[in-house]
């Protein structure tokens, strides 16, 4: 007998097990000689076999599994290992149940399901094995305790890109769910908008949500945009789990701005990037040939070094350094061969203007015009706009980059322009000379050109503003007005021709609607209620062809700002002759860049009544010190653009005031860092009509007429211009309200100053944000009254004479002195006091004013304390003595005038307060003024107390004492007496539970006792028993009562 033993391996499957005899061992041949000898001989081979079936261990997978609690929830369960004879039970059913057992053809799953909330044991037994085997998996059911989205939290995506994200849930104890479990949560994605859109597939919506039968889903970038998307779940009995709310945004494509530029050596340019995600990224700047141009990093100040070509990257990283995206700009340096002029047309009306311009935005230049009767430039002889409080000014040099023609008269001119140009390149600069003109032409008006200054010029199908009023009211009616007078139809022929041409110009309630171009049409009015027709207006429809810019409220193109300053653009549209658009909103596209954006910016606020959505509204910002140029195109078409210089730095403050003579300035210098006095000198370009101090900047007007001031410093030279009127006339306000003495404001009463001049409504008296010393005089008539002083207000920019009363007690010691007294109204009675304002330069140039004036009154006592020594007292009352007088105890006291002296505000009364009792009070004396209010209180008390006699004893009063003091001995015997009487023996009578009322005392007769006080008489016995018997209801029980009337 033989024993082999087998090792198993690791592997299932079925195997065959074969013994072969292939001989026997020298050592037991003997033994087994015969069988030795038979085996020798034997021609088939001794061997046996048998077939065995190898299983793997039992298992389920996976071993521990999380379900999300939902009745409809459930999961597979693999069973690896083992025989095809497998029994599954759970220990816990109310936990979970089994849905499919493992059996036959299908036992290598099986499906478990929900029932609640806990943890049971699902346990697979083999007992096809020997021995039988078992294997077990934990089944936990919970709810879902949080969900996220597994990206970060602000992530940017390129317009029309796409991303995937993945979607865990789970519990608190950090448990996660199995991926099956995921479309049984009700999870739903929320979006906040239509920037990005779900493109996930087997999705459905729901209440404003997109729900998912998958942890994971895609999004689709369709709009510029940021946006918010999270997730969310809900638990079986209605809770939602929400997640972390992720920002999306959506940009567009990166791209170098410009594309491409042409610099001259050692010229420079900002390059900026437009597009690429601005949410958590960084832009980075970096030139391909830095021996052509170089470029800050970070700014994008590119310089250009030598001629040549290179090339400009521009790119964006996340805050951890990844590249997100990238994009190029190309650089051309080189010396220009020529130079251009640019302008918007070639054609100009009869006092029209058009801006023109040279190719080089930096350089001196000569401008010069060979018939200016044609065209001429435009000479700004008004004020700057300081005057309307417009941080900007206007120069006049022909030196200037930006150009304006005006046209004056029909024809056709060249205009030129003249520069010269150092170029930087190796060694010894070189000079260029360049020259430029250009050909216009004036198109003068038709002969009778009445209609012009009531024409329309709108764009061809367009549709204007409620531009016809409906009502004969100032303004623009409600367009709810249903009683609207005024009809408005257009003016037509009956050519059939003029009548289709007519079409194209149609009126529809307030509004003008246009189709095509090359139309014009007037419209007639016509007044319902009074049956008058006119003409209201015409419409001429034409192309957008030419763009102005300018500063808001002026015409000007350029800009002087201190750092953070802002400003209006003013950007209106002409035709190809230069008339100006009536009305062209979103017509046209229109594009604003600077070269220097790191000096100035554009911010484009949005316009809620606008419905075109331009950049026809923009704002310029200064940012940092410099000058950059602002281009304003349309149709982006570069050729038509208009252009802004923007200076920004240090500058003298305020701005070109326009000022009096005779009045003082202080000037600053503000801008670049700069605040205050800074280390220089001012000058005065007119000592006649302006005189300087060359440290402080303060000015002082001396005469009539303009001078430059200038601010100078070793690397700055500044100056700013001062328009010096004279005064004609000044003109003194009164308050409204009735002045008093008492009370007053503690800053006195303020009658505002106006000044008037021969260019009065043009300008301003005060220099616009600084302070102006005023130059007048103040007095008080009559001056006993008060006193008066200039003062001005540096916030809200005006001068006063301010009114300063004097005390009734100061008005007492003043009066006397003086004859003079208050004006007065004959007919109202009423007192008036006139401020005097006058120039102190020319105190000829005078004004006043006068105002009602009432004066007050004071009291010398504030407490009256009367005592019985005194019962009178003496109340005192200085000022306007016409008053009224109240106190509540009129028996006790009494108010009576004494005496007065004086007369009008400046009176002295006495009245005598008198104590008609003695009685102890105490109260308070009202003093009225009726005709200002004004009151005031005394308070009064008095004290009775005991009045101290001599003490005298004459002889009658010492036998009064006596006579007193015997009669009081005697009653107190007496009543001794009458304690110590014995009480009477009286017969019993039996005891009674009802209680009676006092009973008539019988009629007994008392035994004689000497020792007794003296008997009561009887007839007065007999008149209290009869009393007694006549009184109703007396014996009537213990409860006498009268029936009627018990309740």
């Amino acid at each position: 007998m033989w024993e082999r033993f087998l090792v198993l391996l690791n592997a299932s499957g079925l195997c065959t097990v074969r013994a072969t005899v292939s001989g026997f061992s020298q050592t037991n041949s003997d033994l087994y000689e015969k069988a030795y000898s038979l085996h020798e001989g034997a021609e088939d081979v001794l061997t046996d076999a048998f077939r065995l079936q190898m299983v793997s261990s039992l298992r389920v997978i996976p071993e521990s599994v999380q379900l999300v609690f939902n009745p409809e929830a459930k999961v597979n369960l693999s069973v690896a290992g083992g025989t095809c004879f497998l029994k599954a039970v759970i220990n816990d059913t109310q936990v979970a149940h089994i849905i499919q057992h493992p059996e036959n053809v299908l036992c290598s799953y099986l499906i478990v399901g929900v029932k609640g909330l806990g943890t049971a044991l699902l346990t697979v037994h083999d007992i096809g094995l020997s021995p039988p085997a078992a294997a077990s998996s934990l089944v936990r059911v919970a709810n879902v305790d949080w969900i996220k989205l597994i990206a970060e939290e602000e992530i940017s995506l390129m317009e029309g890109a796409t991303r995937s994200f993945d979607i865990l849930a789970g519990t608190q104890d950090g448990n996660v769910f199995e991926f099956s479990q995921y479309m049984y949560m009700n999870i739903e994605v929320h979006i906040e908008d239509e920037v990005i859109v779900l493109i996930t597939e087997n999705d459905y919506s729901r209440d404003g949500g997109w729900v998912l039968n998958e942890p994971k889903f895609s999004i689709r970038a369709a709009h510029l945009g940021v946006t918010s998307l999270y997730v969310s779940a809900r638990q079986q009995y209605g809770r939602k789990i929400l997640s972390q709310v992720i920002k999306v945004e959506v940009y567009e494509p990166l791209r170098v701005h410009p594309d491409y530029i042409y610099l001259v050596p050692a010229a420079s340019y900002v390059v900026t990037f437009k597009g690429g995600p601005k949410v958590g990224a960084s832009v980075e700047f970096i030139s391909m040939h830095e021996e052509i141009a170089t470029v800050h990093k970070e700014t994008g100040k590119l310089l250009a070094s030598s001629i040549g070509n290179a090339t400009v990257r521009a790119a964006v990283y996340a805050n951890g350094g990844t590249l997100l995206c990238e994009a190029f700009g190309r650089v051309e340096v080189g010396i220009p061969p020529a130079m251009t002029l640019s302008t918007q047309s070639t054609q100009l009306c009869v006092g029209c203007s058009m801006p023109i311009f040279p190719s080089f935005p930096e350089a001196s230049y000569f401008w010069t015009t060979e018939n200016d009767k044609v065209v001429n430039f435009h000479v700004n002889k008004e004020l700057p706009c300081e005057a309307k409080e417009l941080p900007c000014f206007s120069s006049n040099s022909d030196k200037g980059y930006i150009n304006v023609l005006i046209g004056r008269s029909a024809g056709k001119t060249r205009v030129s322009i003249s520069v010269s140009c150092d170029f930087v390149l190796t060694g010894d600069p070189q000079r260029v000379t360049y020259n430029a003109s250009k050909s216009v032409t004036v198109v003068a008006d038709p002969p009778l050109a009445l209609g012009l200054p009531i024409t329309w010029v709108l764009p061809p199908f367009y549709t204007t503003s409620e531009l016809l009023p409906r009502s004969p009211g100032i303004g623009r009616p409600s367009s709810r007005n249903s009683e609207s007078s005024i009809t408005y139809s257009l003016l037509r022929s009956c050519d059939q021709h003029d009548l289709l041409k007519s079409k194209a110009i149609t009126i529809d309630g307030s509004t003008i609607k246009t189709s095509d171009s090359k139309n014009l049409a007037c419209i007639q009015a016509k007044d319902q209620s009074t049956g008058r027709t006119e003409i209201a207006s015409c419409v001429r429809v034409t192309e957008v062809t030419q763009v102005r810019a300018a500063i808001a409220e002026s015409s000007f193109h350029e800009a002087y700002l201190a750092v953070g300053d802002k400003i209006d653009l003013s950007i209106k549209y002409c035709d190809v002759l230069g008339y100006m658009f009536y009305e062209a909103k979103g017509v046209v596209p229109v594009d604003v860049d600077t070269n220097y954006p790191n000096i100035v910016s554009m911010i484009f606020p949005k316009d809620e009544n606008s419905t075109h959505g331009t950049n026809e509204h923009v704002i310029l910002q200064a940012r940092s010190p410099g000058s950059a140029l602002v281009r304003i195109s349309i149709d982006h078409n570069p050729k038509k653009a208009d252009f802004i210089l923007v200076s920004v730095g240090a500058l003298i403050y305020p701005r070109n005031p326009v000022i009096h003579v005779g009045h003082t300035l202080n000037f600053t210098v503000v801008g670049d860092g700069m605040d205050g006095f800074e280390s220089g000198r001012w000058q005065s370009g007119n000592d006649s009509v302006l005189s300087v101090n060359a440290i402080t900047g303060e000015v002082h007007a001396c005469g009539e007429g303009v001078a430059e001031v200038f601010f100078k410093k070793s690397n700055m030279k500044l100056q700013t211009t001062v328009t010096v009127l004279k005064v004609d006339q000044i003109i003194v306000d009164a308050p409204s309200e009735i002045l008093t003495n008492i009370p007053y404001p503690s800053e006195g009463y303020k009658f505002p100053i106006r000044f008037s001049d021969s260019m009065e409504g043009k300008h301003k008296f005060e220099a616009v944000g600084k302070r102006v010393e005023a130059s007048f005089d103040c007095k008080v008539a009559p001056p006993f009254i008060g006193y008066a002083k200039p003062w001005s207000d540096h916030v809200t920019k005006k001068s006063y004479c301010v009114f300063f009363p004097y005390s009734p007690r100061q008005l007492l010691s003043l009066m006397p002195k003086s004859d003079v007294n208050l004006e007065k109204d004959s007919e109202s009675g009423v007192m008036y006091v006139s401020i005097v304002a006058s120039l102190r330069e020319d105190p000829s140039v005078m004004g006043s004013s006068r105002a009602p004036f009432v004066g007050g009154f004071s009291i010398a006592e504030g407490k009256l304390n009367i005592t019985p020594h005194s019962n009178k007292s003496v109340l005192t009352i200085i000022g306007n003595t016409d008053v009224e007088i109240y106190w509540n105890t009129k028996d006790l006291l009494s108010i009576k005038p004494l005496k007065s002296s004086g007369a009008g505000v400046g009176s002295r009364v006495e009245y005598q307060v008198e104590v008609l009792q003695r009685q102890p009070f105490t109260d308070k004396i009202y003093i009225v003024l009726p005709e200002t209010g004004q009151t005031e209180e005394v308070d009064v008390s008095y004290e009775a107390g005991e009045r101290e006699q001599p003490v005298r004893v004459t002889g009658i009063t010492w036998p009064a004492i006596l006579i007193c003091a015997f009669v009081l001995v005697l009653t107190v015997l007496i009543f001794l007496r009458l304690l110590d009487k014995p009480e009477r023996s009286t017969a019993s009578t039996p005891s009674s539970t009802v209680v009676t009322g006092p009973a008539t005392p019988p009629r007994i007769s008392a035994p004689v006792d000497s020792n007794l006080s003296p008997r009561t008489p009887q007839p007065f016995i007999e008149y209290v028993r009869r009393t007694i018997d006549e009184t109703p209801y007396y014996r009537r029980g213990a409860r006498r009562y009268d029936p009627q009337y018990t309740y």
